[in-house]
C-alpha cells in the first residue's frame, strides 16, 4: 500500500523536497543484526550470484501541464512525461556485511519547450558491517536535477545535492538501540541558475556539517518510540551573512505498515542561531515531521501529514521562511482491482526579513494549495495504472508575480520487473 500511494502522488514535477537540512532518521533495523540481509533476500526479485537486484520502471507523469512555467500572467501549456528507470542492487557478505545501492534517472520530456527537458540522475550507496550488538555504516546520497526544490522557486534550474554520512548503531538491549553519525552535505547551483533576477548560486550554495543521532525503544513488534536529534552548521559559499548553527530534538513514534495506525510522527524543538544576529533573525520553536494513515474495514485508508521547519529562501532580503504544511488523503478500494485516491495539501511559507532593512507593515506569507484525484487499476501485484489530475493555486500577501494557478492531468504507471 505504501508503494501504491507513493506512486500515484501526481505532483512529482512540483519538487516537494525542502531546501533545509533533512532531519535525522531513526534506525530502520536493530543494530548488530543481519535483518537487512534477510529482507533483501526475501524482497528482491532477481538473484544472480552475489547480486540481488530489484528493477522498477516508473511513469511518474504522462499528460498535460497547463502552466509549464508557473506564470502569474499568460500561461503556457504543453504535453509532458517523466519516466524513471530504477534499480536496487545489493550484495551480502555472508552475514557480516551488506552493500546496497539505488540507481535511477528521471527522464523529463516536454513536447514544445525543450528548455524544460532534462535528465536527472540519482544514486544512493550504503554499506553496513555487523558485529554482535554493533553496526557500522556509511552512506552517500547524490542527486543531480533540474526539478524545482520546493514551492518557492518556479524555475527549473540545475543543482547538485550530495550528502555523506558515517556512524555506528548499538543495540543496548533487545528493545533499546542507539545511533550516532557524522554528516556532511553540499548544495550547488549552476552559475547560470537565476530566478526573479537573483542568482541561486549566490544565495543557496552551501555546505552543511555536524552530527545526527537517534534513540529507539521497541514497545512491540509493530510500534517503537524514539528521539531524533542533530546539531548542524550551515556555511554559505557566496553569502557568509547567512551562516548559521542549529540544533533540533524531536521525540516521536513509529508504526509498522501492519499496525492499526501506520507511519511516523516526530514533533520537537529547533533552535536556529545565525552567525550574524545583527542581520539575520533567530528562530526557536516547534518543528514537526508527521505522516500517518489508518485503514478502516480493509477498504478505506485515511492519511494525514504535517511538516513544520525552517527552509532557506533564494531571496536576498528574506533569508529563510518557516514551512508550515498540512495534508490529508483518502484512498478507497472500489472492488476488484480498482481504487481511487483524493487529497488536499496546504503549504504556508512565512518569510523572515533581514533585520537591517526597514520592516514592512505586512509580513510576507505565501500559501500554496494542491488538490489531487486519481483513479487506479491494479493489473497485477507489482503493476498499477492510474489516471488523475492535480490542481494547484498559490497566493501571497505581498508579492503579485508568485500568484498563479495551474492544472496537470494524465496517467501514471508503476511496474516492477
Amino acid at each position: 500500500m505504501k508503494k501504491t500511494i507513493a506512486v500515484v502522488a501526481f505532483c512529482v514535477l512540483a519538487g516537494l523536497s525542502s531546501a533545509s537540512a533533512q532531519t535525522p532518521g531513526a534506525p530502520t533495523t536493530a543494530p548488530g543484526s543481519a535483518q537487512s540481509i534477510d529482507e533483501v533476500r526475501q524482497d528482491y526479485r532477481i538473484h544472480a550470484g552475489p547480486f540481488h537486484v530489484n528493477p522498477t520502471l516508473l511513469l511518474k507523469e504522462l499528460g498535460v501541464d497547463t502552466n509549464v512555467f508557473n506564470a502569474a500572467g499568460e500561461q503556457k501549456s504543453d504535453f509532458t512525461f517523466t519516466v524513471t528507470p530504477q534499480a536496487d542492487v545489493a550484495v551480502a557478505f555472508a552475514r557480516r556485511g551488506l552493500l546496497r545501492t539505488t540507481v535511477g534517472t528521471d527522464v523529463v520530456y516536454y513536447a514544445n519547450y525543450d528548455s524544460e527537458r532534462s535528465l536527472d540522475p540519482s544514486v544512493r550507496l550504503r554499506g553496513e558491517a555487523y558485529a554482535r550488538r554493533l553496526t557500522l555504516f556509511a552512506e552517500d546520497d547524490y542527486l543531480n536535477t533540474r526539478q524545482r526544490p520546493n514551492y518557492e522557486i518556479d524555475v527549473r534550474s540545475r543543482h547538485v545535492e550530495n550528502n555523506v554520512m558515517a556512524g555506528a548503531g548499538v543495540r543496548l538491549s533487545s528493545k533499546l538501540s542507539f545511533e550516532l553519525a557524522a554528516r556532511r552535505g553540499r548544495t550547488d547551483y549552476d552559475a547560470d541558475a537565476t530566478f526573479d533576477g537573483t542568482s541561486l548560486q549566490q544565495t543557496l550554495n552551501r555546505e552543511t556539517s555536524g552530527g545526527i543521532g537517534a534513540v529507539r525503544y521497541r514497545l512491540s513488534p509493530l510500534t517503537s518510540l524514539g528521539v531524533k536529534f542533530d546539531r548542524l552548521e550551515d556555511v554559505f559559499e557566496f553569502s557568509p551573512l547567512r551562516d548559521s548553527r542549529s540544533y533540533r530534538v524531536m521525540p516521536g513514534v513509529e508504526f509498522k505498515p501492519r499496525a492499526l495506525v501506520s507511519g511516523t510522527a516526530w514533533v520537537g524543538y529547533r533552535s536556529f542561531t545565525p552567525d550574524h544576529p545583527e542581520s539575520l533573525p533567530q528562530f526557536s520553536g516547534l518543528v514537526a515531521d508527521l505522516g500517518l494513515s489508518y485503514t478502516l474495514l480493509g477498504s478505506t485508508t485515511f492519511g494525514v501529514s504535517y511538516h513544520r521547519d525552517l527552509a532557506y529562501s533564494y531571496e536576498v532580503n528574506y533569508p529563510f521562511f518557516v514551512d508550515n504544511s498540512v495534508g490529508a488523503s483518502i484512498r478507497r478500494a472500489l472492488g476488484g482491482r480498482f481504487d481511487t485516491i483524493v487529497s488536499a495539501d496546504r503549504h504556508n511559507y512565512a518569510y523572515e526579513q533581514v533585520l537591517t532593512l526597514p520592516q514592512l507593515p505586512i509580513a510576507r506569507l505565501d500559501t500554496t494549495w494542491v488538490y489531487g484525484a486519481n483513479l487506479g487499476y491494479r493489473v497485477r501485484r507489482d503493476m498499477r495504472l492510474g489516471f488523475g489530475a492535480r490542481y494547484y493555486q498559490r497566493d501571497s500577501t505581498t508579492v503579485n508575480f508568485v500568484q498563479f494557478d495551474g492544472l496537470r492531468f494524465g496517467a501514471t504507471v508503476n511496474y516492477g520487473f
